[in-house]
């Protein structure tokens, strides 16, 4: 005779359970703030945007959390998914150069697209993406160097913290590599 399996407790961890909390509740913030005040005026479209900008960061936390093997390598992941989320959402929300309106803020999409190719092109491996990460932290410069050149304003502020944010992430992913001579994984 055959056994049953425990049900999965897959909704009950409660790291997940805070983390689509956490995505339900910041899509019903400017839900609540538009019932208190005009200043706060979403579209439909808005709350689109926003679910799926959130939604999908929730996704790939989910899936860098069962590719990391370790507490550093989860870590790693989800910065680097979350340093991504917040460089889109600042660029729609008012823009980094400038307005929201500027096409020099396409430039941040280079930073993403080179991090995203990079991350399939060494299939999720901790060692590569660490390597992937450096780069897209020089780009994250590069940016801020291009617009100082085309006098196009300057963001060194930001755009240094997003390139230790891509450093940060990198040296965790580094550091979870377990064929890293050294390594605790």
């Amino acid at each position: 005779m055959q056994r049953l399996k425990k049900p999965s407790l897959f909704w009950f961890n409660p790291w997940r359970l805070a983390l689509w909390s956490s995505v339900l509740g910041l899509l019903l913030l400017p839900l609540l703030a538009m019932q208190f005040s005009s200043e706060v005026n979403w579209t439909g479209s808005d709350f689109v945007v926003a679910g799926v900008l959130l939604g999908g960061t929730a996704l790939l936390i989910e899936l860098g959390c069962r590719v990391g093997n370790n507490l550093a390598g989860r870590a790693g992941w989800a910065l680097v998914v979350l340093t991504s989320l917040l460089l889109i959402w600042i660029n729609l929300a008012v823009g980094i150069i400038g307005s929201e309106d500027n096409p020099a803020n396409l430039l941040y999409l280079v930073v993403l697209a080179v991090t995203a190719l990079g991350a399939l092109w060494v299939r999720f491996r901790a060692r590569g993406m660490s390597k992937v990460l450096y780069l897209s932290a020089a780009l994250q410069l590069g940016v801020e160097l291009v617009i100082q050149v085309a006098d196009l304003g300057a963001a060194p502020v930001i755009n240094t913290a997003f390139a230790l944010l891509w450093l940060l992430a990198a040296g965790l992913l580094r550091n979870s590599d377990p064929e890293r001579p050294g390594s605790e994984a």
